[in-house]
């Protein structure tokens, strides 16, 4: 039998509603999803502390909301494998440790993702773009002489923790990773980054180099998936097909799914095959 494979865009910790929408779109499918992969922004703070690693206005942050997540990720029936996105227990993803997270969970920095289905190439890249994290520019040549530059990411976890570096150094990923994406063998089924491979259109500046473009540009993988910017498209980068995923709900009730939110692929064993879900 053929193997079905979800692609979610960002969830934002409101894991109970992936698990209504996940579950809802099987009923629908009267079979079992096989695999789910995760662009980022999932948001497992399973632990009221672990929200101090939450980057960006502190009204993001949302602990009374951590025993709902993590009865929520008791129901999680799901084989998931992940990228990071920049909104993430960092603490617990760049100093990993499968057990935290009860064996539920695969999870990659950067390369190829661990998953259930025999066959199946799927690579990812954690994280988002800063020009001081790469080579690309002499800022970067300045940044890259710190020390802190050269650290592991465990060695920068420890950092974060004694409050010698921003917890947004976390959230960017490196240059040797990209490297290590482009050494794999080419054509994978499927890539995930957290961010486009081209500039969306409601963003008005660019960085002269976006890493994602190269990426799919050299990899050529069948199907690239992304998030981050809370919109979906499709789109192709020959000879890619492109899937940006939406964000799961703008809704404070939490009662309305965003259409685009979730991608359904179909393994036949050699190719993927995008499936329509069903309203």
């Amino acid at each position: 039998m053929n193997s079905i494979v979800a692609v979610i865009g960002d969830v934002h910790h409101q894991l109970w509603l992936a698990v209504e929408e996940l579950s809802r779109i099987e009923r629908n499918l009267g079979r079992a999803i096989d695999q789910v992969f995760s662009v980022g922004d999932l948001g497992l703070f399973l632990e009221e502390a672990d929200w101090r690693f939450l980057t960006g206005p502190a009204k993001h942050r949302h602990p009374d909301d951590t025993p709902r997540i993590r009865k929520a990720w008791e129901a999680w029936r799901w084989p998931l494998s992940m990228i990071a996105g920049n909104h993430e227990p960092f603490h617990h993803l760049r100093n990993w440790n499968p057990d935290h997270f009860g064996g539920k969970l695969r999870y990659v920095d950067a390369g190829e993702m661990p998953h259930s289905i025999p066959g199946f190439r799927a690579y990812g890249l954690s994280g988002i773009f800063h020009p001081g994290e790469l080579n690309f520019t002499n800022e970067a040549e300045k940044w890259r002489a710190k020390k802190s530059l050269r650290s592991s990411w465990p060695e920068m976890v420890e950092q974060v923790q004694k409050n010698a570096v921003s917890p947004k150094r976390l959230t960017y990923y490196k240059q040797f990773e990209i490297d290590l994406l482009l050494a794999l063998p080419p054509n994978p089924h499927l890539l995930l980054t957290h961010d486009w491979p081209v500039k969306p259109n409601r963003l008005r500046f660019e960085y002269p180099r976006r890493p994602e473009t190269e990426l799919v540009n050299q990899v050529q993988p069948q199907y690239a998936c992304c998030g981050h910017h809370h919109a979906s498209a499709a789109f192709e980068v020959p000879p890619t097909q492109v899937r940006a995923l939406n964000i799961i709900s703008r809704d404070p009730s939490g009662n309305i799914i965003n259409p685009g939110w979730c991608l359904l692929l179909e393994w036949d064993g050699m190719r993927l095959i995008e499936r329509k879900l069903s309203p």
